[in-house]
């Protein structure tokens, strides 16, 4: 299995009063956020090949990631995740994990989500129900839907897929396509891929429910102190 850690973005929904280093690089818990990742990964995978994408502060993010092959986006500043992943299309020709760069999650939860057997599968939380979070809708145990502004829908999406090596091959091929033909807007997300690969590819995604685990993406300043709040080895003691 290849994970593709995507790390390249600014950060503006941390706003002025947020730190100035990347979000990956945020200590929690006595770990930077990516560096968690990395030792999670490999812990449960010994025989991981870790890709990261990065953009912002690139330098100071790949001293801290030894082991890695780092892929640039150039125009991290202008771009979105859209570009990232174009960027690291190469990296789409085997099975492969695909991890939001600013995402935390409790060991149990990494080891579980490493380890499930689905080919293709979408991480999704069904206790977060916001309209206005990019969602995720799941019947008769399979992803139907994926996106924003639609309803009904089974939970908020977590940051994180896996996909098959035909899965991996056509989300590259679709996101080339639109590329190529020019963006509409520099800051769109792969909604329309998966869109694709479901109703076109039939592929078939498995739903990967956090409910119930210890996980936070950072978007936001206050979501820095709830990270380290869930991971916390007060946390861990709590729990046990």
């Amino acid at each position: 299995m290849r994970y593709l850690i995507l790390a390249a973005g600014l950060g503006r929904r941390m706003g002025k009063t947020g730190p100035a280093l990347p979000k990956c690089l945020i200590d929690i818990d006595g770990e930077t956020v990516i560096g968690r990742l990395l030792r999670q990964i490999r812990s449960h995978d010994a025989a991981a090949e870790v890709h990261v994408v990065l953009g912002y502060r690139s330098e100071m993010v790949a001293s801290a990631i030894g082991g890695c092959r780092v892929i640039l986006n150039p125009f991290f500043d202008i771009t979105g995740i859209n570009a990232s992943l174009w960027f690291a299309r190469e990296s789409f020709d085997r099975p492969l994990m695909m991890i939001h760069g600013d995402l935390v999650l409790a060991d149990d939860l990494a080891a579980s989500l490493i380890g499930a057997g689905s080919e293709s599968l979408i991480a999704f939380d069904s206790t977060i129900r916001d309209p206005k979070e990019i969602n995720v809708a799941v019947a008769d145990g399979r992803v139907t839907r994926f996106g924003v502004n639609y309803s009904p829908f089974s939970g908020s999406y977590a940051g994180a897929l896996k996909l098959s090596e035909r899965a991996a091959g056509a989300f590259a091929e679709t996101l080339d396509r639109r590329v190529r033909r020019g963006f509409n807007e520099a800051r769109t997300y792969y909604f329309f891929v998966i869109r694709t690969l479901i109703d076109d590819y039939g592929i078939t995604f498995a739903p990967f429910d956090f409910a119930g685990h210890r996980w936070q993406e950072i978007d936001y300043v206050q979501d820095v102190a709830a990270a380290r709040a869930k991971v916390s080895e007060r946390a861990r003691v709590d729990e046990r």
